[in-house]
């Protein structure tokens, strides 16, 4: 294999034939034969080999010198080298991206503005728009029942409008704070920001004085 950048995931079925192909070469010391294969697997034709041994060897994991030589596949990456799940492979393969991280909001009442402090180092895989998203610490326990702890890191996604039910990052008279959302059912109806712990009360508020400034997508937490 070049460079890591050739990896590419393999399907559960391309996996249990680079298996049974490593396994072979182990105990024999030399590979199995195209006719071997075929009996091990069950397939209709030899055409089913060649097509599974021409994707290995298309993905790096194995080498063909191909012509008249027998018993000739080579092992050029171990089935257990690399993860086959595609995301994980991304999240291996794919650099951290920076993100703001805004000061502190609460999941209590509302304590502070967002303010820029620092950043912090995400994968992207975990981004939907990393290029929109920023971070925030959470302080306070109002949304444990939706596992989000005071010291927690959120991942927020910026945008203006949310759904019924959406955590969201709002600001209320200049204060920022998480809760879940719920728009008026009824004109000149109230905006609810609805906690997530039993032991607290919603917070009323007129349309005009709440401001999403986006939704959660993530979290972080350092034990």
């Amino acid at each position: 294999m070049n460079n890591t950048q050739e990896i590419r995931p393999l399907t559960p079925k391309e996996k249990n034939v680079l298996q049974f192909i490593e396994n072979y070469i182990t105990e024999n010391g030399y590979s199995p034969s195209f006719m071997e294969i075929k009996e091990n697997f069950g397939f209709a034709s030899y055409n089913s080999v060649q097509n599974y041994v021409k994707q290995l060897e298309s993905k790096n994991y194995l080498h063909n010198p191909g012509g008249n030589q027998k018993r000739a596949l080579q092992v050029v990456q171990s089935s257990q080298t690399f993860p086959d799940n595609l995301k994980e492979i991304r999240t291996r393969l794919t650099p951290n991206v920076t993100i703001p991280l805004l000061g502190q909001v609460a999941a209590g009442v509302p304590i502070e503005h967002l303010k820029h402090d620092e950043y912090i180092d995400i994968p992207v895989s975990l981004l939907r728009k990393p290029d929109q998203t920023y971070a925030l610490q959470v302080q306070g326990n109002s949304m444990v029942e939706d596992g989000i702890h005071d010291g927690d890191t959120i991942l927020v996604q910026r945008q203006e409008v949310a759904n019924d039910g959406d955590i969201v990052v709002a600001v209320v008279q200049h204060e920022a704070t998480v809760k879940r959302i719920f728009k008026p059912k009824k004109r000149g109806g109230k905006v609810e920001l609805r906690p997530a712990n039993s032991q607290m009360q919603s917070f009323w508020y007129d349309p005009c004085d709440v401001d999403v400034r986006g939704i959660v997508v993530g979290l972080i937490r350092r034990y």
